[in-house]
């Protein structure tokens, strides 16, 4: 049996810029030569990718149309189970990023203090209990509009995730390493259309700075 590969890719733009993303590891210590070797072609790339960006942007409802249109993707049932999953803790998770005082008392992150048994089991009920009250809060205080677009193939299943009101696209993946390899691309092709405005170039906008890395990745 073919081994398969699992991938997703988000990004999440917006005036507010991107969802931080936290990686944790190698604090303060040496860089190894590999990594050392992948910071510098990184870097390379980056370069390349600043000269090759254009002004050429679309709105969502164009990036929706051209994942429909040009790439074959359908649009998924918002009453079938895997849109309403997604909805649901994608709607949880916005809402804490973006309005985090519906959630009173529980709008600040918590901290974890220390890595003991008991720190941790608190730290992560605190987590589950933020969760919780994110999602009960009502969609006429705070809603999103997530539209999900799927295509599966012999070898792939893939769907791009489009949230309009703010600006993200996200993709994942599953299926053997060729075909993840095109799909990488594919997600490429989609921000790149997606695209800055000149406006953009010029200020090195969050829009700018994530098609950057998008090309330089």
């Amino acid at each position: 049996m073919r081994r398969k590969r699992v991938s997703a890719t988000t990004i999440i733009g917006g005036s507010d810029g991107p969802t931080s993303i936290f990686l944790v590891g190698n604090k303060g210590g040496k860089l190894s030569l590999r990594q050392k070797f992948e910071r510098a072609c990184y870097k390379i790339r980056k370069k390349r990718a600043v000269n090759s960006v254009k002004a050429d942007a679309h709105t969502m409802d164009e990036v929706c149309e051209y994942i429909v249109n040009e790439l074959g993707y359908t649009e998924v049932d918002k009453t079938e189970f895997r849109y309403k999953e997604e909805y649901r803790e994608m709607r949880a998770s916005f809402l804490m990023q973006y309005r985090p005082e519906l959630l009173g008392e529980l709008a600040e992150i918590p901290k974890l203090e220390n890595h003991d048994k008991e720190s941790l089991k608190y730290f992560f009920e605190q987590l589950e209990m933020r969760q919780k009250a994110a999602e009960s809060i009502s969609t006429d205080l705070f809603d999103i509009d997530l539209h999900i677009f799927a295509q599966t193939t012999n070898n792939l299943e893939s769907s791009f995730s489009i949230e309009k009101n703010y600006e993200l696209i996200s993709s994942s993946s599953s299926g053997s390493k060729s075909e993840m390899k095109k799909f990488e691309k594919l997600f490429r092709k989609v921000y790149i259309y997606y695209g800055v405005t000149q406006k953009d170039i010029d200020e090195h906008t969050k829009r700018y700075e994530e098609l950057v890395r998008v090309l330089a990745k």
